[in-house]
């Protein structure tokens, strides 16, 4: 240690002190950035490589802090931490325009909570450095409670990053995937493996979401924040709409109920049931279309449509702005017959008249698909055109393997 110019030993400084608890901050905010890497590295390249490199340069400044404390090494602390944190903020608030969770807000987890209390101390250490060389300078007067209180921080951020790389909380971690803003736990990626995209393409345009460019999209529905009015009247409508769905557990239910077979089963839609009388208006109680696993009388309900009829526009369906509303007019709209669907939007007036139909543009017509049966909580939305979970074979349940893809559409390929 240096001493002074009589020979004594000097006191160590403030700026010395918290140099050296700023490089255990650093250091630990790194080792759960890099102990983190592999779970996001198997969920997209980018979002792992981001972790990765964060954390080598969080242990690399940690070592220079100490080492080498000079203006542009605190200059780096604070850009790099601060970045950090505010790519942090944007994930778990609007969602990163990038990655599997584009624009989809992401759940606060502890090991986040306990890396943004890790940056932010370090940034306000290392902006006190540059603020205030000359104060920070001056030597300790109390060495030992100093030293104790250095000691006790650092043992203190250790200690939590140590607990957050322990096998049960990364586990809980990757298992938790991350959640939409109305709670909604999205695990389920885009990647083939779900028994929708294994059944064959999407069921129709109006099956599939719209990102903010026009571009359709088969996947995970973005979600938009609430207010606190805003979710509670939406729980209170789901509750409405969870009872309806139970009311009618079988197909043999739906048809006593008068409910008619309006589109056989589709992967990833389900069987459709309508009622038209229930169509003039939106009731979250009083759902103008169901759908099952299939077509028989013990097939069983998987989900809600709501099929309104609204000249003027997607109707005000319900509460916030997450229920996003389609139409099936693409292409001169659905081949029907006898109020059933027999082909899709891709199907031509030649071939609908085929199969005994005539296109149908249904521009008055608007749907929304509603996943709230228990057990069909599907990971792309609540409010999703498509439930993943949700595979099986044309024409036949849900339980069915899935025929060869053809490239036709799932309502192209229901059977004559």
């Amino acid at each position: 240690m240096d001493t002074s110019a009589t020979g004594e030993q000097t006191r160590p400084t403030h700026a010395g002190q918290l140099a050296v608890l700023a490089a255990v901050l650093s250091a630990s905010a790194g080792a759960v950035h890099l102990g983190y890497a592999p779970h996001h590295l198997s969920e997209d390249w980018a979002h792992g490589w981001f972790f990765v490199l964060v954390g080598a340069a969080q242990i690399a400044l940690a070592a220079l802090v100490v080492a080498r404390p000079r203006r542009w090494v605190w200059g780096s602390v604070v850009a790099l931490n601060l970045a950090v944190l505010a790519t942090w903020v944007v994930s778990r608030t609007v969602g990163l325009p990038v990655g599997p969770q584009a624009l989809r807000s992401e759940a606060v987890g502890t090991p986040d909570l306990v890396c943004a209390v890790l940056e932010g101390a370090l940034v306000l250490i290392a902006a006190a450095q540059l603020l205030f060389p000359e104060r920070l300078a001056r030597p300790v007067r109390d060495r030992i409670g100093t030293t104790a209180g250095i000691v006790a921080l650092s043992v203190i951020a250790v200690v939590a990053s140590a607990v957050m790389l322990t096998p049960a909380e990364v586990d809980a971690h990757g298992a938790s995937g991350h959640t939409h803003d109305d709670g909604h736990a999205t695990t389920v990626g885009l990647d083939g493996s779900t028994p929708c995209e294994q059944s064959g393409p999407a069921a129709s345009p109006g099956q599939v979401a719209t990102d903010a460019e026009g571009h359709s999209h088969r996947g995970p529905t973005a979600q938009k924040p609430l207010t606190e009015d805003e979710r509670l009247t939406l729980a209170d409508q789901q509750a409405k709409a969870r009872e309806a769905a139970l009311r009618y557990p079988t197909v043999a239910d739906a048809e006593a109920a008068g409910y008619r077979m309006s589109v056989g089963f589709v992967p990833c839609i389900g069987a459709h049931y309508t009622n038209p009388i229930l169509a003039i208006r939106f009731d979250p109680s009083r759902p103008s279309e169901l759908l099952y696993d299939g077509t028989a009388p013990d097939s069983r309900i998987v989900g809600l449509s709501y099929l309104v009829f609204s000249p003027k526009g997607a109707p005000e369906g319900f509460a916030g702005p997450n229920d996003v509303w389609h139409q099936h007019n693409t292409n001169g709209g659905l081949c029907m017959k006898d109020n059933t669907v027999v082909g899709g939007e891709a199907l031509d007036d030649a071939g609908c008249a085929a199969r005994g139909g005539r296109k149908v543009a249904l521009d008055s017509v608007w749907m929304l698909h509603d996943w709230v049966v228990p057990g069909w909580e599907c990971g792309w939305g609540v409010f999703a055109g498509e439930c993943p979970e949700l595979g099986g074979r044309t024409g036949g349940s849900a339980w069915d393997p899935p025929a060869t893809p053809t490239g036709a559409d799932g309502l192209q390929a229901l059977p004559n």
